[in-house]
């Protein structure tokens, strides 16, 4: 059998990429114990645990403020489906979990979406679905980025001061002080005073 046909019989894996954020990880070594950036292969009965404890868990944190177990994603088919889709459970007693915006408290489970923001002490993981047809296995993909994930989603940005077309800063001072709250309509034309 040559390696063409080998590929085409070859299953496409679900794959659930991980995007690791946390504000200390560019000086200590929290990631180390991950495979960044390779696949890694899992079967679908198999949870995938992340924590501290290496024993328990097959993705270990570097980091005494995790917990031993954190959390838990188990894999599931819904009736009639042949797409795999995911449960996360908080396994951690002392650190809550936030999925998307809803607080997890321990064993407490949800339903992942396709793309979600997950929450934990100072750790934020984006993680997004790629489908895939095989129903046995998956694959986690660690990934690390440089800035928070609820900033690339648009969660917790402060808001900025608008912009009018003429690229001035939009401010309604009189004397100093806002003038009022409500905006003002004008034409094209603006009068610089």
């Amino acid at each position: 059998m040559n390696n063409n046909s080998k590929l085409e019989t070859e299953e496409l894996r679900t794959c659930l990429h991980i995007h690791l954020y946390h504000p200390d990880q560019a000086n200590c070594p929290l990631y180390h114990n991950l495979p960044l950036n390779q696949p890694y292969k899992m079967d679908a009965e198999d949870p995938l645990r992340l924590g501290r404890d290496g024993q328990t868990c097959i993705f270990v944190l570097n980091d005494t403020s995790v917990s031993r177990k954190q959390l838990s994603i188990q894999a599931y088919r819904k009736a009639g489906s042949t797409f795999l889709s995911f449960m996360i459970q908080n396994m951690s007693q002392k650190v809550k979990l936030v999925v998307g915006g809803s607080e997890l408290r321990y064993l407490e489970r949800a339903e992942l979406d396709d793309k979600v923001l997950l929450r934990f002490g100072r750790y934020q993981l984006l993680i997004w679905q790629e489908p895939g047809d095989s129903a046995n296995t998956f694959e986690v993909l660690f990934e690390t980025c440089n800035t928070p994930s609820s900033q690339e989603l648009g969660i917790d940005v402060p808001c900025k001061l608008p912009v009018m077309d003429t690229g001035v800063p939009w401010r309604n001072l009189e004397n100093g002080a806002p003038a009022s709250q409500e905006p003002l309509e004008s034409d094209e034309t603006v009068v610089l005073v």
